[in-house]
């Protein structure tokens, strides 16, 4: 156990030693310099040392505990899971390695090496749950199972319990996540639930605990979800919402019994994604609930790029994981509009609803100018408090550095497939991702961090039409708006329900949105002019007389 406060060092013997610190250079002002949380101990062979990837994190009131690959391996996997935790807030931690899990470890466990680590909090039984992707090599095979390693402080962990074993000479077993009831009036509250997908195809396998991880149900098997990345959430209500990522699509399935049976597939919304070169970059949803049960949804998509060449991050909200807002692209454009981002771990403050929802997204970024061997790689963050009608400016996390920094897999450099964002008391947004520094004794020197964002003020404005100015003739009509806001982009769009016309001009004009209607003398109604950007929309309505 390593308890972190002190300077950032060049070797793992070093961050043992004496702790570690702030990233120099990295973060603006506005932003506390990150600390590194993650320690190397492995020595092994079938390693990448020192190096710490894909982490997940969870907040309960100040508290928040992080998991991580430590030690990635270049056929897939590592040599451990690494744990930290904070109990202010994320301005200090302790740090380890979950214990009796491989073969490397100390005590050692049985398997060879683990992935896709996951953790949650179940508040009924007051225990966190690191959910853990378990793989043994069998033959010239691998065979995988999932556990669940329990904590009741987020510091001493147990060994590894069981939730899904393995099958005989099948790896059956991947993209786990873990997700518990918290409702305070929920009638599933204290039942956490694992999805992942399972052996039937790609569909989704599902398992429950009902005493705090001690023991886990049977595996069921949702043919309807078929899919990877799966992202279970509970509203208030005690719905449970798995949104995942599907064939060119996002989508979601909703269970209102506590997981023993599934409603349709829910089309959330396309998926349109551009590579970057050099890295390892599936586009996975992150998914979070506010404290009124509005499901909010992140991912990286090209669909807002001239020909799809790079990605921003985009984002919708639910109010019950079956309606879904268009996705709106977060507003990046300003500063970031050349890069393509990449990975999005977003994170939504459980106490804010509605209109004063606090959100805040970690994402990484890749240089303007991408070689086929790779870019630069950066951590950003970005935060909004009202919902995501407006943003704060984009935050450095760490400084640029070389893909070629990050561990390799087969399927290019690898920071990980999911980064996280967590919120604790006041509204204080703590990202927890990964950053590297360049390699040197013929080691990496790689890492994840962390820091505690205060709430930061917005920097971009809403987009707003003003009064609309009506001109009429006999068979012509015309509507006109001013629009102001940060506009990027904008579409207009025009309509007169319930009379026959005909649109002869749609277009912004002099910064204003202006509609022009053919139609036939003497009709009179209601009309509306809209414009839309990638970052937001807005319209008004108004009234025409006959002539």
């Amino acid at each position: 156990m390593v308890r972190l406060h002190g300077g950032l060092r060049s070797s793992a013997a070093a961050v043992v030693a004496v702790g570690t610190g702030a990233l120099a250079g990295g973060a603006l002002a506005d932003v506390p310099a990150p600390r590194q949380i993650s320690v190397d101990p492995f020595t092994d062979t079938a390693g990448q040392h020192e190096t710490a990837v894909e982490p997940d994190s969870f907040s309960f009131g100040n508290t928040v505990v992080a998991v991580f690959q430590v030690g990635r391996m270049l056929s897939g996997g590592a040599s451990g899971i690494g744990w930290a935790s904070s109990r202010d807030g994320g301005r200090s931690w302790t740090s380890g390695v979950l214990p009796s899990l491989t073969v490397h470890g100390t005590p050692a466990g049985p398997f060879a090496r683990v992935s896709d680590p996951v953790i949650a909090y179940d508040r009924v039984h007051g225990v966190w749950l690191a959910n853990v992707l378990a793989i043994r090599e069998q033959g010239q095979g691998l065979v995988s199972s999932l556990v669940v390693g329990r904590s009741t402080d987020g510091v001493t962990w147990s060994g590894p319990v069981v939730v899904s074993p393995e099958e005989t000479g099948l790896f059956t077993h991947d993209k786990n996540w873990i997700a518990c009831d918290n409702g305070a009036a929920s009638p599933h509250a204290g039942r956490c639930y694992v999805a992942w997908t399972g052996a039937q195809g790609a569909a989704m396998a599902l398992s429950t605990s009902d005493d705090g991880g001690l023991t886990w149900s049977a595996a069921t098997t949702v043919p309807t979800a078929v899919g990877s990345g799966w992202q279970p959430v509970t509203r208030p209500d005690g719905a449970l919402v798995v949104v995942y990522e599907g064939s060119q699509t996002v989508e979601a399935v909703r269970s209102t019994d506590g997981g023993r049976t599934f409603g349709p597939r829910i089309v959330v919304s396309a998926l349109r994604v551009a590579a970057v070169p050099g890295m390892r970059t599936p586009s996975l949803p992150s998914v979070e609930v506010d404290a009124a049960g509005t499901i909010y949804a992140a991912w990286h998509d090209c669909r807002y790029r001239t020909g799809c060449d790079t990605n921003d991050i985009v984002f919708t909200s639910s109010p019950d994981g079956t309606r879904w807002t268009r996705a709106r692209r977060v507003a990046t454009a300003r500063t970031l509009g050349g890069r393509s981002h990449f990975v999005a771990g977003l994170g939504v403050d459980p106490s804010t609803s509605g209109g004063q929802t606090r959100l805040a997204v970690a994402f990484y970024v890749a240089t303007e100018t991408c070689l086929s061997d790779g870019c630069g790689v950066q951590p950003r963050f970005i935060a909004s408090a009202d919902a995501g009608r407006t943003w704060s400016a984009v935050e450095v996390l760490a400084p640029i550095e070389a893909t070629s920094s990050y561990p390799n897999t087969a399927g290019g450099r690898f920071a990980g497939d999911y980064i996280s964002t967590s919120f604790t008391n006041g509204g204080t947004a703590v990202p927890v991702f990964a950053a590297a520094s360049a390699p040197f004794d013929g080691r990496f020197h790689q890492g994840v961090f962390a820091t505690a964002i205060p709430p930061l003020p917005a920097a971009t404005r809403p987009v707003a039409l003003g009064a609309v100015h009506v001109t009429r003739t006999r068979t012509r009509l015309s509507a006109a708006a001013s629009i102001t806001g940060d506009v990027f982009s904008p579409i207009v769009s025009c309509r007169l329900p319930g009379v026959r016309a005909r649109v002869v001009n749609a277009r912004v004009f002099g910064g204003r949105a202006v509609c022009v209607w053919s139609l036939r003398p003497g009709r009179r109604g209601r009309g509306t002019i809209a414009v839309s950007t990638p970052e937001a929309e807005a319209s008004r309505t108004f009234t025409f007389r006959a002539r």
